[in-house]
């Protein structure tokens, strides 16, 4: 019994340890130092191998630094210990993505779903391989999904009115952006996204506002300048096209 005590008292040692260095390296982490982190994350594994969660973590950490094969073997070994960890299929299916295989990444993107329904970034990302091998709907089905599970997030929103404007959906584009600039009332893009939107359905007054509230927010940034030109020369607002044309100098 004694024994068994001493046994039971070292393990529960060995964890208070781990627990620390896995506290240091995400603190050495989240402050860009990728290489120092690793050193603690991996005598973290040393001390606790069956930490799925510290896994994941070191492969992060091992992306970070520009370790890639050391990464995947992360991920990996996460899920050997935990095969339905959420976060392991997930950083798993970035990185296959990452690295061009996209239907692998795919698979387990899709596993990452399906483990942890609930988390709206997942459900967006795969939304984007969806995406990217012209699987609208359920590209669609994706986003709308992020939408609904975090609908304070306007890159959703945005995400799922470029979607519209791709099959040419312009009423529930606009909407979709609407929401968007409701929820991130600064992002000149949105605004500027939102304008093309009113362009398509030929609304050249909400077009012009969308704009204007784009080149005011980034009046640096010239594309927003010479879309509020064109449309302020449908107003027969010359003058003012060319201002805003000269302000914005060349195009990159």
């Amino acid at each position: 019994m004694a024994r068994q005590r001493r046994r039971s008292s070292r393990s529960l040692r060995r964890r208070r340890v781990a627990q620390a260095r896995v506290r240091l390296a995400d603190h050495l982490a989240e402050r860009g130092f990728a290489e120092e982190a690793i050193v603690h994350y991996e005598r973290a594994v040393e001390l606790e191998g069956h930490n799925a969660d510290t896994r994941v973590k070191l492969g992060d950490a091992y992306f970070e630094a520009e370790m890639p094969r050391k990464a995947y073997q992360a991920y990996r070994k996460a899920l050997n210990i935990h095969p339905r960890h959420a976060e392991a299929n997930f950083c798993l299916g970035e990185f296959l993505y990452n690295h061009g295989f996209v239907r692998h990444a795919l698979a387990a993107m899709e596993k990452a779903v399906a483990c942890d329904p609930k988390r709206h970034y997942y459900a967006c990302r795969l939304g984007d391989m969806y995406l990217f091998l012209s699987r609208l709907d359920d590209a669609r089905r994706l986003y709308e999904k992020a939408v609904s599970l975090e609908p304070r997030e306007g890159y959703y929103h945005y995400k799922l009115a470029e979607l519209h404007m791709r099959t040419m959906d312009f009423t529930a584009a606009v909407s979709e952006y609407e929401a968007a600039v409701q929820c991130s009332p600064v992002d000149d893009f949105y605004f500027a996204r939102l304008g093309a939107a009113y362009v398509r359905q030929e609304r050249w007054e909400p077009a012009l506002r969308s704009l204007e509230r784009a080149a005011a927010i980034a009046p640096d940034n010239p594309v927003h300048r010479y879309a509020l030109a064109d449309i302020l020369i449908l107003f027969a607002d010359g003058e003012r096209a060319r201002q805003e044309v000269a302000g914005a100098g060349p195009l990159d």
